[in-house]
């Protein structure tokens, strides 16, 4: 009998009687903390997956936020003061701690999952197991955002799983550690016979050597990957940390399509789905949170605040193979994966089709800004693509300060925009390793 039912059937004048009764027992057992080595048990493994799993998708709408308001994919209408920096170039280490610690739990919990299922766990069938891939294609993908999105990261390509921070890293580092989990996904999927696993990993893999800059080994990898296929970050309306960030602050109207290259489409490009709030008055408000710019919300993921973000897919492995054709001089084939694409969204191939390779790339640039809209995606080819003096296309124009930003008068002249995530405040406060280290003092 609880302390509750105890109470609830007596009486003031009646309670001192009957503390002392076997009926009423209130003394409480102290279970003691749940320890370390009780998670090695076979019963945990589906839920240590299910973490991986949640522990990215949590972080990667972050990014795919701060991603989308520091380039041109979305015109920064909201009141934080992070935006207003963003807009400008400025993405400080103390404004970054969230996304930059979020991802590093993401790839420290996959990892050590992964050592903990190899190494700790009784009776667990490592080898083959489609659990396995799964837990190495989560560590490959974390590993693939810190290259693509973050300036350097810390951690090696050969360090062991769940390894300590380092020194700061080239994103080298970070793009061959995604390669390792990913080959390591692909033996495992095989080896369960489990084909679509195996598809993420290669989408995974030909990511990762894009950012190597290996463009023969990104092909091989992405022609494993059919057109239609999709991977994507699981979110649910069930709780906050579960929700789409990206959604939710599109409903605060903290970011607006209003004069981006995804508005100049009427009606919108299927890839890029937006509202001009202020010509249907279908919205939170017609102005943006900044009480300026005009409102217009994306709506590839409002209003559903469970709405899954692409991680891999098949449209970008046919951009991958547009890209290497056009750096080998390629025109034919390349637009024909590029039309394969627009095909694939129900749209009429490019019209008029580029008459050479100057305009083919200009046509690639806005493709990939259109196909991979509002997925963490686009700081990555702006800074490789600023790297190869590539000034010609709209995304490097943009970070160069050639591109007015929309909604912003304030901004107009800037000669620079960020074209990274720098390590955050918080990894140069506890790593040693990176004290007075210029990748923290710049």
């Amino acid at each position: 009998m609880t302390q509750k039912n105890c109470y609830s059937r007596l009486t003031p004048l009646a309670l001192a009687a009957v503390l002392g009764l076997a009926g009423c027992d209130f003394d409480v057992d102290n279970p003691g903390r749940v320890l370390e080595d009780d998670l090695n048990t076979i019963d945990a493994v589906d839920a240590l997956v299910t973490g991986m799993s949640s522990d990215f998708s949590e972080e990667y709408d972050g990014i795919a936020f701060l991603i989308a308001r520091a380039t041109d994919e979305m015109a920064g209408s909201g009141s934080y003061n992070t935006t207003n920096n963003f807009r400008r170039g400025i993405i400080e280490a103390e404004q970054v701690d969230g996304v930059w610690e979020g991802i590093q739990r993401a790839r420290w919990v996959a990892e050590d999952g992964i050592r903990r299922l190899r190494d700790d766990i009784e009776g667990y069938a490592f080898a083959g197991n489609p659990l396995t891939a799964r837990a190495y294609i989560f560590a490959g993908l974390a590993n693939r955002v810190v290259g693509e999105s973050f300036c350097f990261g810390t951690i090696s390509a050969g360090a062991e799983l769940g390894g300590a921070a380092e020194a700061a890293q080239p994103n080298s580092e970070a793009f061959q550690r995604a390669l390792n989990m990913l080959a390591e996904a692909v033996t495992h999927a095989q080896g369960a016979g489990n084909s679509t696993l195996e598809d993420i990993a290669h989408g995974g893999r030909a990511q990762a050597y894009v950012g190597l800059g290996d463009w023969t080994n990104a092909v091989i990898e992405a022609r494993m990957v059919s057109t239609g296929f999709l991977f994507e970050a699981l979110y649910d309306a069930n709780s906050v940390r579960e929700n789409n960030e990206m959604r939710n602050e599109t409903r605060r109207r903290e970011m607006s399509v209003f004069d981006t290259f995804a508005a100049s489409f009427s009606p919108p490009d299927p890839r890029a789905p937006y509202t001009d709030c202020p010509t249907t008055g279908d919205c939170n408000g017609v102005l943006g949170a900044d009480g300026i710019t005009e409102f217009w919300r994306q709506d590839k993921y409002y209003p559903d605040r469970g709405a899954d973000i692409p991680a891999v897919k098949g449209t970008e492995m046919r951009l991958i193979e547009a890209e290497a054709e056009l750096r080998n001089n390629n025109l034919g084939p390349a637009i024909a994966f590029m039309n394969e694409v627009r095909d694939f969204h129900d749209l009429a191939d490019l019209t008029p089709a580029p008459a050479d390779i100057a305009e083919a790339f200009i046509a690639l640039d806005r493709e990939r800004y259109l196909t991979l809209w509002l997925e963490g995606r686009r700081m990555h080819d702006t800074r490789r693509w600023e790297a190869e003096g590539r000034t010609t296309l709209p995304s490097v124009m943009f970070a160069n300060g050639l591109v007015p930003l929309a909604g912003d008068n304030l901004a107009t002249g800037l000669s620079q925009r960020a074209l990274c995530i720098p390590i955050s405040f918080s990894e140069c406060l506890s790593n040693p390793n990176l004290r007075g280290a210029a990748e923290c003092t710049s």
